[in-house]
């Protein structure tokens, strides 16, 4: 599964599905899920921030939601660049 092709709403459908999978299937579908809800949910906080910062300062978003400059910096590189947001194992 592409993380980049799930979004916040796929993303609960999928979750809402394992309680379906018989344990066997589970397992690895909950695992795989792990890594593509930790993508989506970095997305979705980055996309928030960006949305911020569109009316503050970077100081301002940050004050906000309780980060530093670097961090919503960094949260807006990402968005900009989403191949940032993958980790490579």
């Amino acid at each position: 599964m592409n993380p980049g092709d799930v979004d916040v709403r796929e993303l609960a459908r999928l979750i809402g599905a394992l309680a379906k999978m018989p344990p066997a299937k589970r397992v690895p579908a909950a695992r795989e899920l792990v890594e593509v809800a930790r993508v989506v949910l970095s997305a979705a906080a980055d996309e928030a921030v960006v949305e911020l910062a569109s009316s503050m300062t970077y100081a301002q978003v940050a004050e906000q939601v309780g980060t530093s400059v670097a961090s919503v910096n960094k949260a807006v590189s990402r968005h900009r660049n989403p191949a940032l947001r993958i980790r490579k194992k």
